[in-house]
């Protein structure tokens, strides 16, 4: 600590009689003023200069080599500036923008500031799109290339849109064969007295090529187990097709996404074009076709942040088609070793999940090129002091390859046959018991703890349900980031349909049905605002909500891992993983027409918490601060009901709090702190009354942004 604090203070010394000696000024301040359209942070986008940092950030710059040093205001830069802001006015359709500088330097201070004088004018819209050099195109491209040029008289000119459209111009040609399409030149009319502007764009269109022939090279140490054949059926382009740019790329995905290739590539041979064809030329690397692949587990499963281990073995090719078979094991824990101590199903003691599964994958269903997915599985969940459950399974998933120019990003179906078994804790049991016992009596303790005692004796302590799920999965990303997105929206919906197949069957082989029909309902919403204008820098809002309506059967026979529950890193970070659940509470149920069996499977069924409906949401601002580590600034919502009829607006647990970002090339990295700021659960609304290190305040990491 002392060294530290010695090079901060020689730092800061260094930096003081450096500046002392050459007499440097500091640019403190930069000012703009009579900008109307565009913002403050819009120009400081675009000029050069910087302000200055501050002498904290200075010195922590150098220590941490983040580069946030003084900026020395230098006069003989600003002519340069204002050439950049008119630039940059002209660009965007303000044509007469008339702008001036002025600073003043503080000799004592030794600081400067500089105000940039904008007079922006009136903006000049668009009047016409003219395109010229696609008169030979026919049919359905002929009315995309005119749809894409179609303008809006409204919107005011940018340079930057002209350039977009050029750019999808040419792609939409060179997708439809037109290898050598491309831009002649753009013409530009201004008329500053009506303010407005004319455009023309002049392609060259060039011939229209066919797939001549298609030449593979292979090489790699599994060049012989991959046939030819297999590579052409998995790029899916053939002889005398239509040349596409997109068909190469998409082709060339295609093969990374078997895992068999280390190197793909696919180029046109241009110097062999005859005529209106060109050949193709693809090019492998194949790998090993067995591979162990151990790994280290960080991921945020059931809403907590857990460490551990896994390993893979694959074999590549398996049985020819590009299919992979791969064996699967894996073990995640808040604390691992006290985990592998305990792993006895019966141990209810620790948290965390063990995982094995056999995976089949493979690029083709039917011959279509249909990501299809199979896996067999075995997963032991162990919750601390409360229940443990063993999920048996197999799982049919498919990934559905779209069309250029759709809305979807993605679009998925799975079928789930699945086996729970549920294992509760005695104490668990009891503590619910007790809570029952003491709403609907008026026992003193004594008798009310014997009572919740004894029934804790007699009752079962597992439950097993067999359920099947059919699931269909539609999600579009409008953000410009998968991974920081600062603007657009993005939104997912999940439909979900259980145990229908059962249902058949029941009825044809006539026998009674146990597991409840059910329909699911998930829908996530996200946007992104232009709050900010910086790619550093996002606000945005969250949005979800969720049902489960059961038309057959009881609705506290749902799975548990299958309903809903809020609270954890990634929902309403001021409750613990799974907290905020309906209270226990056996409904409208008739008791008069229940079994003692109905009744103890209806309790058990409760004892493993979650809700059929969910509402929640967050705001959430991210900034960065320095280099790559950046702040967010939050606040939660949410709960989980019974049923969407109980959903009352006072019932919506609220929590704010700050967190801390350290952002890597491919994935952030966060610790959030969140305060409970309004707590509905009866008897607990007072947040004033309540300890805050103990209570109020809720701690995560986690791995990537919560939405």
């Amino acid at each position: 600590m002392k060294k530290i604090l010695i090079l901060i203070l020689l730092h800061l010394f260094v930096n003081f009689t450096f500046a002392q000696e050459i007499n440097l000024i500091e640019l403190k301040k930069i000012n703009y003023s009579g900008n109307e359209f565009f913002s403050d942070a819009d120009l400081g986008d675009v000029v050069g200069i910087k302000e200055s940092p501050a002498a904290v950030w200075q010195t922590l710059g150098a220590l941490f080599g983040t580069n946030d040093e003084a900026v020395i205001f230098d006069s003989l830069a600003l002519n340069d500036e204002i050439l950049r802001l008119k630039s940059f006015y002209f660009n965007n359709g303000f044509f007469n923008a008339k702008i001036s500088y002025k600073h003043k330097v503080d000799e004592i201070k030794k600081e400067a500031e500089i105000t940039f004088f904008i007079n922006e004018g009136e903006a000049c819209k668009y009047k016409e799109v003219k395109v010229i050099g696609l008169n030979s195109l026919k049919g359905d491209l002929k009315w995309q290339a005119k749809s894409l040029t179609k303008i809006d008289t409204n919107k005011i000119y940018s340079y930057e849109y002209l350039s977009n459209l050029n750019n999808s111009m040419v792609i939409l040609l060179k997708d439809n064969g037109y290898m050598f399409a491309d831009i002649d030149s753009t013409h530009i009319f201004i008329d500053t007295t009506k303010h407005y502007v004319n455009s023309t764009l002049f392609f060259n269109l060039g011939k229209k090529y066919k797939i001549s022939k298609i030449e593979i090279e292979k090489s790699g140490n599994g060049e012989d187990e991959v046939d030819e054949n297999l590579i052409s059926e998995i790029v899916g382009i053939k002889d005398n097709d239509t040349y596409s740019r997109y068909d190469i790329e998409l082709g060339n995905n295609r093969l990374y996404k078997t895992k068999i290739f280390n190197v793909a590539n696919i180029s046109s041979q241009v110097k062999d074009t005859v005529g209106n064809t060109v050949p193709l030329k693809i090019t492998t690397e194949i790998g090993n076709m067995y591979q162990a692949t151990p790994e280290v587990i960080m991921n945020n499963e059931d809403d907590r942040f857990n460490l551990g281990l896994g390993i893979g073995f694959s074999k590549k090719n398996f049985f020819g088609d590009a299919r992979i078979l791969t064996l699967n094991t894996s073990i995640a824990a808040q604390n691992i070793f006290e985990f592998v101590q305990n792993m006895s199903v019966s141990n209810t003691e620790v948290i965390g999940y063990a995982d094995l599964r056999l995976i089949l994958e493979q690029p083709f269903l039917f011959g279509k090129n249909i990501d299809t997915r199979y896996e067999v599985y075995s997963t032991i969940q162990k919750r601390k002091n409360e229940y443990n459950t063993i999920v048996r399974g197999f799982k049919v998933g498919l990934n559905f390859e779209l069309p250029p120019y759709v809305y979807l990003s993605s679009f998925g179906a799975s079928w789930n046959v699945e086996n729970l078994q549920v294992l509760y804790q005695e104490d668990y049991l009891k503590g619910i018991f007790l809570r029952v016992i003491n709403q609907e009596t008026e026992l003193d303790s004594i008798q009310v703890d014997s009572a919740a005692t004894l029934l804790t004796s007699r009752i079962a302590k597992t439950t097993k349900s067999d359920n099947t799920l059919l699931s269909f999965n539609f999600s579009a990303n409008k953000t410009d980031d998968f991974i920081f997105p600062t603007r657009g929206y993005k939104t997912s919906l999940i439909l979900a349909n259980a145990n229908f197949t059962q249902y058949v069957m029941s009825k044809i082989f006539n026998y009674n049905l146990n597991s409840p029909l059910y329909y699911k309902v998930q829908i996530d919403f996200s946007i992104f605002p232009s709050i900010y204008h910086s790619k550093l820098d996002a606000f945005g809002i969250k949005l979800r909500a969720g049902n489960i309506f059961v038309y057959e059967g009881l609705g506290t026979s749902v799975p548990y891992n299958q309903r809903f529950t809020s609270g954890g890193s990634n929902s309403v970070r001021g409750w613990q993983s799974r907290e905020l659940v309906p209270p226990f509470s056996f409904g409208q149920l008739d008791f008069n027409s229940l079994s003692p069996t109905d009744l103890e499977a209806i309790f058990l069924d409760q004892a493993t918490p979650g809700g059929l409906f969910q509402f929640e949401g967050t705001i959430e601002t991210r900034n960065r601060l320095l280099g790559n580590v950046g702040t967010a600034l939050f606040i939660d919502y949410g709960n989980t009901w019974n049923n969407s009829k109980e959903f009352r607006f006072d019932e919506v647990a609220v929590s704010a709090g700050i967190g801390f970002r350290y952002y890597t090339d491919f994935i952030p990295f966060r610790i959030d702190f969140a305060v409970k700021l309004y707590d509905p659960t009866p008897g607990k609304s007072s947040i004033g009354k309540r300890s805050f290190w103990n209570d109020l305040l809720q701690i995560h990491f986690a791995i990537g942004e919560a939405f």
